[in-house]
């Protein structure tokens, strides 16, 4: 029975050990002390595993129920079995990896002294509280020490110096206090270091430069205080240092230069101060630089120009001076520059043309001068400019027009003179425009109306003339417009009140605009009614014009209107009751006009009115029961024809005059609520005889309901004659012919019709059953249908509007030439054409659009559905997002919808037991998208790799699995990092547990500003991306939790039937 015991230990080299011994031995008497050597070292070993087993039940003993419910696997006397335990060959505890699973206690009841065999311990974003143990030092055998992302707090024990194995030491995201002991330097066999987001104050330990292993180190989000050490300069290995959100102060040390292996230095948000030392460009090797938000001064150093490797720097908000180095021109890779809030001066160099990588520029409040150099129209690449606050004059240079990527342009409070030139038509992405105080003259170019992504355009402060572009009506997703305090004269265009460009009214599309300035210009002659139509309007300024003729009733429409100001104009005549429908109104000012009559009494029923101006008219009659009238001061009422009510200085409203005119009212009341009942009585006997006849047709109309041509019952968002538009759909496409079919999707099919010269639109006709008639409540459906007019970004597809019939459903976006990425990738010829720059650029436009989506609208948008099919490229090859929400605009209510909530092979696992989507759904279908497209293909079994890592898979090189249409060994060095990019997020996304992906925010930000990864494509393989990914999460993923796998399992079975 005892040797059957020791069999069945897990000591597999005990066991080889005693059957060698065995066979060599010459004599029985050998071999049976040889048996009893080897029954006391199993014994001995198995005393262990008890012992481990017992102070771990102890420490389990101390946590709440529901944590110790998560560790029901933890019973018996041997730990090897226990979730997260990982014993060596000897059957002693090796590796206790518990991160990620929610326990919530105190690391008090381990003791550790017990557990001195332990090589990594990894307790990561937990919620474990209460202090480090000093006997923590009693694992000398520690390689690795993940506690980060808990609620830790108190001091780091001296005895961490103990700890001479350790590798990697990770106490992030806590509430440690205190110093950093001085015993860290003692680690030298340490990698990483991560003390960021705690509460640790006093300064940087000198101590921490005997560290000569360390790679990375993080010390940022605490109360550091003092210097940087200059020690820190004999760290030649470091490739990261954080020292950023603490109150660093002193000067940048000189030694820092020694630092050649440094790829990202982040100090910024301290109170460094001192120039930076010409030394920094020895850091040759430096990728990241910011230095921002400090108390820097001096000149930027010339060498900054030896930084060949710099994509990101940021020095703004310093007190830097002097002129912009030529040599910032040699900085070829730049991605983003920001050298705002400083004191620079001189001009911009003409070097900065040289930056073609640039797709961020800021120098905004400083003190340049001279002008804008043409070169800059050579950064194709620029996203955003902003040159505001300078003393920057001379032209705008008509090679702005060059920069077809930028999105915000700002060159607001400078010296700018002569006409905004008509190329900056040609910034078709651009969302925000601002020219204001500055010189610029001449009239506003026609071509501004090509700017239809246009948000906010500020043209105010200028000495612009002539008369408002008809074109600026095309504008359709403009929110502000600012034209004040120009010599603008003609009428207001009624387009303003559209901004619908020629798309047809009947498709829903409504305007946006949110904020129309107009104030001190000769505009003359009447308001617009159309202003009626801007639903969205917050602020309407027409103040100091030439403007005559009423207040039109229509602005009583606008009914989200907050702030309203007529004054200084020729209105005339009566005030419409129709203004008291703003109920939101807090500003009111129509002084210095020729309005008469009396103020409409219900007026009295805007309770939201802070201020009101209603001086210099020939306005009389009671003032209205309200606060803001009632408190108004004298002069906002003064210079009218005779006014009574509560205000100091009238008279009140109960003189005898007055009691007539109250008689007066009366009477006409009376009369109107006679006519009202007569009136009552005729419409009610109308509507009688209507609803017979309306009964007889209904029945006519339903034997006919077949008849598609003769039942054109269309409904859109607003009323129209939807007839009209249908006629030009079937004109366009020939009756549906298919020489004008585009494709299929899920929710029908898509055709292309140009509906007028220069418009080409993508026609999605999808069915309406009769069940699917009564499914769809128009109010909700036309809710949704502006929420996704709303939308707003370069790389969405444009929505339009609809077009609803009993049989048809018609979905109007703007149309994509080259058609869906699924189309591309299946066709050989064109996937050739589709190179690596390409794929990278679409990849990034569909994490910018998510990202959008999840974490810019409000509320935030789910696509639900997002496929290689409903990404759609432009000619240049932009992708543009299509398809979100359509599933529940066409069936709100379907139970199949909320089954299955997307398409077969794109669709999230944990959608296997949970039937509400979320955010990280959308990720892990972007996982898949972006695999497929630097595959050529659908991923396939590559998706759940990380439960069937076979030594083929994971043997297999990155650059074999990619589309080999492009012979990827030919990848130029830029596009072959950015392809190991997107491919290790990819693989982030897809992870089985939603919790490890990340947000669409961080995998647009890590796209567009990350530090490429420094590793040739050759040498790659998917192992090594699994392991970036195991490091960049923790080690959890060494350790998939048994619900989550169960619910993988489950996933896979549902999918097996489905295609089944």
């Amino acid at each position: 029975m005892g040797s059957c015991f020791l069999l069945s230990t897990p000591s597999l080299l005990a066991v080889f050990f005693f059957f060698s011994l065995f066979l060599v031995g010459n004599t029985s008497f050998h071999g049976a002390g040889v048996f009893a050597s080897f029954t006391s070292f199993a014994t001995i070993h198995t005393t262990k595993n008890t012992d481990g087993a017992e102070v771990l039940l102890k420490w389990k003993s101390t946590f709440d129920n529901h944590s110790q419910s998560l560790l029901f696997s933890w019973h018996g006397d041997n730990p090897c079995s226990f979730t997260g335990v990982t014993c060596d060959d000897f059957g002693a505890i090796a590796h206790l990896n518990l991160s990620y699973l929610g326990l919530r206690g105190t690391l008090d009841g381990l003791d550790f002294s017990r557990l001195t065999s332990v090589v990594s311990f990894e307790l990561a974003n937990n919620s474990i509280f209460g202090s480090i143990p000093s006997n923590i030092g009693n694992l000398s055998k520690l390689n690795s020490l993940h506690l980060c992302f808990n609620e830790l707090s108190g001091d780091i024990p001296p005895s961490i110096g103990m700890l001479e194995s350790l590798h990697y030491l990770d106490l992030r995201a806590n509430n440690l206090s205190g110093h950093i002991p001085w015993e860290i330097g003692r680690l030298d066999s340490l990698l990483e270091l991560g003390f960021s987001r705690n509460k640790f104050t006093g300064p940087i330990p000198a101590s921490l430069g005997n560290l000569g292993s360390l790679i990375h180190l993080y010390l940022l989000k605490n109360q550091l205080s003092g210097p940087i050490p200059a020690s820190l300069g004999k760290l030649g290995n470091l490739t990261e240092l954080r020292i950023s959100h603490n109150n660093i102060v002193g000067s940048l040390p000189r030694e820092i230069s020694h630092l050649r292996n440094l790829k990202s230095l982040f100090l910024q948000q301290n109170q460094l101060s001192g120039p930076i030392p010409s030394e920094i460009g020895r850091l040759t090797a430096l990728v990241e630089l910011d230095l921002s938000n400090n108390n820097i001064n001096g000149s930027i150093p010339h060498s900054i120009g030896n930084l060949t490797s710099l994509s990101f720097l940021d020095l703004e908000e310093n007190g830097l001076s002097g002129p912009i180095p030529s040599e910032i021109g040699r900085l070829a890779a730049l991605v983003k520059l920001d050298l705002s809030n400083n004191n620079i001066n001189g001009s911009i160099p003409h070097s900065i043309g040289n930056l073609t990588s640039l797709s961020f520029l800021d120098l905004e409040e400083n003190g340049l001068s001279g002008p804008i150099p043409s070169k800059i129209g050579r950064l194709a690449a620029l996203d955003e400019l902003d040159l505001s606050n300078n003393n920057i004059n001379g032209s705008i240079p008509h090679s702005i027009g060059n920069l077809t990527s930028l999105s915000f342009l700002d060159l607001e409070e400078n010296g700018l003179s002569g006409p905004i030139p008509s190329e900056i038509g040609r910034l078709a992405a651009l969302d925000e425009l601002d020219l204001s105080n500055n010189n610029i003259n001449g009239s506003i170019p026609h071509s501004i109306g090509n700017l239809t992504s246009l948000s906010f355009l500020y043209l105010e402060e200028n000495g612009l003339l002539g008369p408002i572009p008809l074109e600026i009506g095309r504008l359709a997703t403009l929110f502000e417009l600012w034209l004040s305090n120009n010599k603008i004269n003609g009428s207001i265009p009624h387009s303003i009140g559209n901004l619908t460009s020629n798309v047809p009214i009947e498709m829903g599309l409504l305007s946006h605009l949110e904020k129309l300035n107009l104030a001190s210009n000769n505009l003359s002659g009447y308001i617009p009614m159309q202003l009626g139509s801007c639903k969205h309007l917050l602020s309407l300024n027409l103040s100091r014009n030439k403007i005559q003729g009423s207040i039109p009733p229509e602005i009583g429409n606008t009914q989200v209107l907050e702030d309203l100001d007529l004054s200084y104009n020729i209105l005339s005549k009566n005030i419409p009751s129709e203004l008291a429908e703003l109920r939101n109104l807090q500003f009111l000012n129509i002084s210095h006009n020729s309005l008469f009559g009396s103020i409409p009494h219900s007026f009295g029923d805007m309770l939201s009115l802070i201020s009101i101006d209603v001086s210099y008219n020939d306005l009389e009659g009671p003032l209205p029961n309200v606060k803001a009238f009632n408190e108004a001061p004298f002069e906002a009422i003064q210079h009218n024809k005779g006014f009574c009510g509560n205000v100091v200085g009238l008279p009140k409203c109960n003189s005898i005059g007055n009691k007539k005119h109250n008689l007066h009212v009366e009477a006409r009341i009376i009369v109107i609520l006679i006519l009202s009942f007569l009136g009552f009585l005729l419409l009610s006997g109308t509507l009688i005889v209507l609803g017979i006849i309306n009964h007889h047709r209904r029945r006519i109309m339903k034997r006919e309901n077949n008849e598609w041509a003769n039942d054109l019952d269309f409904k859109s968002i607003v009323s129209y004659d939807g007839k009209v538009f249908y006629d030009r759909i079937v004109e366009a496409t020939k009756g549906f012919d298919s020489m004008y079919y585009v494709g299929e999707g899920a929710y029908g099919i898509v055709y292309k019709a140009e509906i007028s010269e220069g418009q080409t639109f993508a026609i999605k006709q999808t069915s309406s059953s009769q069940e699917d008639s009564e499914i769809i409540d128009l109010i909700p459906f036309e809710r949704e249908i502006q929420a996704l007019t709303n939308i707003r970004h370069r790389n969405i597809v444009k929505f339009y509007g609809f077009c609803f019939h009993a049989q048809c459903c018609f979905l109007v976006y703007e149309y994509m030439e080259r058609g869906s990425l699924r189309t591309i990738l299946n066709n050989d010829e064109r996937a050739r054409e589709f190179q690596w720059d390409k794929r990278v650029n679409v990849v990034r436009g569909v994490a910018d659009a998510l990202s959008y989506m999840h974490h810019e609208c409000s509320p935030s948008l789910l696509h639900r559905d997002l496929t290689s099919n409903n990404i759609l490229l432009d000619i240049n090859y932009e992708a543009r997002v299509s398809d979100f929400g359509t599933a529940r605009l066409l069936r709100p209510d379907s139970s199949n919808w909320t089954a299955i909530a997307g398409t077969i092979g794109y669709i999230a696992p944990e959608l296997a037991y949970s039937t509400v989507p979320t955010e990280k759904c959308d990720v892990y279908s972007f996982g898949v998208v972006a695999l497929e497209t630097i595959m050529g293909k659908h991923p396939g079994d590559h998706i759940s790799w990380e439960y069937s890592s076979s030594a083929q898979t994971e043997s297999m090189m990155l650059k074999d699995v990619l589309d080999q249409r492009l012979s990827p060994s030919g990848l130029g060095l830029r596009d072959a990092q950015d392809v190991v990019l997107i491919a290790k997020l990819a693989f982030e996304c897809l992870q089985a547990n939603p919790r490890l992906r990340p947000t669409m925010g961080q995998v647009s930000r890590e796209l567009r500003f990350q530090v490429p990864l420094d590793m040739p494509l050759s040498t790659v393989s998917l192992e090594q991306l699994r392991i970036l990914n195991v490091k960049r999460i923790g080690a959890f993923q060494e350790m998939v939790r048994f619900q989550d796998f169960i619910c993988y399992c489950a996933w896979v079975f549902i999918m097996m039937m489905i295609a089944f």
